[in-house]
């Protein structure tokens, strides 16, 4: 992240300036407005299925099919992914968009564009992500957006989640009925980027992140009741372990950027996801964490930047209406695509710097035990803003009905401007540990391996044995901590020692791009690495780690003995 200094005055509130009465400056919309006429007149077979329905259902994967078929047979700069089958044997298409058409991996490359990735529905209980996409697929093929397509490769998942998607309840407010926000299996598919345990997530990795290899990934969500002003609220990787120069764009420039074309261009108010505590007025502090924004791994924007790509979530308040919330995915998912479309080939430079600049400082650094990195952090203060807030938003049963919605005068019209907020959303490291040269792992953990390699992680198999020089983990304690499960180890490293490795024993190379992801996900005391996610628990027991200290099973290697 960039210092304060040059960070605030980008992203400093000019919200005075913006709703100062005169003709050079855009209309605000607040609340539940919108644009009268916002998503143009289109033939009843482009219709999505809230403009069918004035706002009350949302899109079935059917429904995506079936929008997706008129697509194609309608351009010809579509291409789709198969990403993978659910459990319940659906499938979840990604619909490429390039001029000329761009089918495979290795023609993007030879294109020389950007791939940019934009996904929905991975809660299907919030589901503006995903009407907002299909809205953005038919403006930039058949309406004013078509040079959006100019200078990059757009992929689109609206629906990750597809078997939550079809499992439908009712809720308050609209749409009147959604999908569940978990998989067929129970699970959270955005706490799943680092164990990848899912059909869904490990069809994501191997299918369009590793074989895409997308410069920016967007993820667009829903948050629940709240109290601040903005139309929607963004983040991008905050993991102190991740490069820092890729998620120093997105916030220096990016962010800014995308943030006055959303107010110039649509009419509303964006910034930080984060919240503040409803039980103090005014407030003081606007922070990431009250937004369960934690700068851990789990999530897969945060994951995503460990791989030196740039990353973003948006949330959009969950109490306005759904024709409102769409609006305001959509408004954010253009004016971005405008931005990649103008500096997608400064992004990928970026990106790319980054990787040479991992792999020369491990080649440089980590044999002789210099090179360190963070295995955990928390957030600070940039610094003091203004910020764009309501006193009260509390909901109130519509007369004559059993359904809850915003009360009268509450999170309504222009929001108050509260002064001198901490802007709590800076990542910092608070333990950091020895980044190694590589990492030795039993024969035994072919399971770990093939979590690694599904990571685009590049493991290899000694074919002869080596004496290697390195570090042990003792493990003094396992123990799990509420209320997620997590596994931590207490202990210490010892070394240099020098240990033998029997050929068929799996080597990772740090000297390679993924170098920050290896090194986070295999560190025994990383804040939700493998061993925070339980992945070598089984492992750990069987040596014995409930009577006594054990040796952590993977090994830091430095150089081979002489």
């Amino acid at each position: 992240m960039p210092k304060a200094r040059s960070c605030l005055p980008a992203i400093i509130l000019v919200f005075m300036v913006c709703i100062t009465v005169g003709a050079q400056q855009p209309k605000i919309y607040w609340a539940d407005e919108v644009p009268k006429g916002w998503n143009g007149k289109w033939q009843a077979k482009f219709l999505t299925i809230p403009e069918k329905t004035d706002y009350a259902r949302t899109t079935s994967t059917l429904d995506l099919q079936e929008f997706v078929d008129t697509l194609k047979w309608n351009s010809e700069n579509i291409g789709v992914i198969n990403v993978f089958t659910s459990a319940l044997r659906k499938v979840a298409p990604a619909i490429v968009l390039a001029n000329p058409r761009i089918t495979s991996p290795q023609e993007a490359v030879r294109s020389g564009k950007p791939v940019i990735f934009i996904e929905g529905n991975i809660h299907p209980a919030e589901p503006e992500g995903t009407e907002a996409i299909l809205m953005a697929m038919r403006e930039i093929l058949f309406g004013s957006h078509k040079q959006l397509l100019d200078n990059q490769i757009v992929i689109f998942l609206p629906i990750f989640n597809v078997d939550g998607t079809d499992t439908f309840t009712t809720q308050d407010g609209t749409p009147h009925i959604v999908g569940q926000r978990t998989n067929a299996a129970g699970l959270d598919l955005n706490r799943d980027a680092v164990k990848l345990e899912s059909i869904e997530a490990t069809g994501l990795y191997q299918n369009v992140l590793n074989r895409w290899d997308p410069v920016l990934l967007v993820d667009l969500h829903l948050m629940g009741r709240v109290n601040h002003g903005y139309a929607n609220t963004y983040a991008t990787c905050t993991v102190p372990t991740a490069h820092p120069a890729p998620r120093g764009y997105v916030w220096d420039k990016l962010f800014p950027a995308v943030r006055e074309a959303v107010r110039k261009d649509f009419g509303l108010e964006t910034f930080t996801h984060c919240l503040f505590d409803e039980s103090r007025w005014p407030p003081t502090e606007w922070s990431h964490d009250r937004a369960i924004w934690s700068n851990e791994a789990k999530f897969i924007v945060n994951d995503y930047g460990l791989r030196n790509r740039m990353a973003i979530i948006t949330e959009t308040p969950g109490h306005p209406a759904f024709e409102r919330r769409i609006y305001a995915q959509y408004a954010y998912v253009l004016a971005l695509l405008e931005f990649t479309n103008v500096h997608g080939k400064e992004m990928q430079k970026v990106c790319k710097d980054a990787d040479d600049d991992t792999v020369a400082r491990v080649r440089e650094k980590a044999e002789s035990g210099e090179l360190r990195n963070w295995v955990a952090g928390k957030y600070e203060s940039w610094g003091k803003i203004d910020l764009l807030a309501y006193r009260t938003n509390v909901t109130a049963f519509l007369p004559g009905t059993s359904v809850r919605a915003t009360a009268p005068g509450s999170a309504s019209g222009p929001p108050e401007v509260i002064h001198d907020v901490e802007h709590m959303t800076k990542p910092v490291g608070t333990r950091d540990a020895t980044v190694p040269r590589g990492y030795l792992i039993p024969a035994d953990l072919q399971d770990l391996a093939a979590k690694l390699r599904a990571h685009n992680i590049r493991v290899q198999t000694l074919d002869k044995p080596m004496k290697a020089v390195g570090e042990e983990f003792i493990v003094d304690r396992m123990s799990k901590l509420r209320p997620a499960n997590m596994t931590a180890l207490e202990g210490g490293f010892f070394g240099p020692t020098t240990r033998d490795f029997a050929a068929g024993t799996y080597f990772v190379d740090l000297a390679q791009p993924m170098a920050n992801a290896a090194f986070y996900y295999l560190e025994p005391q990383a804040a939700d690495g493998f061993v925070g996610w339980g992945l070598l628990d089984n492992c750990l027991r069987s040596l014995g780690v409930d009577q006594h200290p054990v040796v952590y099973p993977i090994f830091k290697f430095r150089t081979e003995a002489k």
